[in-house]
């Protein structure tokens, strides 16, 4: 159970960490400056793809057979496990910033009753 468990809140710091906190945008500025300080070939940098570090499915994947491994859980019923983290990454990421979004709501409400 602590596997499972665990494996649940690896998705959730993957996907906050690559879908909601803006790194990987900074990453891929960096790569493409790197690109063009080197090649003098300008990139774009939204498009820039870095898998397997660029999205969250991807991520979610990689990191949960990995934690796997290194626990020593890795059979079908865990991997199978990973992949629906894995499919469900993008709604678990919304899932993280619709509750960001009623926090910022409620805390405008709330200073809205404190200032009457």
């Amino acid at each position: 159970m602590m596997t499972i468990i665990n494996l649940i809140l690896i998705t959730i710091i993957v996907c906050f960490i690559v879908d909601c906190s803006g790194v990987m945008t900074d990453i891929r500025k960096f790569v493409a400056k790197q690109i063009f300080k080197y090649t003098k070939v300008k990139v774009d940098y939204a498009e820039l793809k870095l898998k397997p570090i660029g999205c969250s499915i991807c991520s979610t994947w990689w990191i949960g057979l990995i934690y796997l491994i290194f626990v020593g859980k890795f059979t079908i019923p865990y991997i199978a496990f990973v992949a629906f983290l894995s499919l469900i990454s993008s709604n678990i990421s919304g899932l993280l910033l619709t509750i960001k979004d009623y926090l910022a709501a409620f805390e405008m409400w709330l200073q809205k009753l404190i200032q009457k």
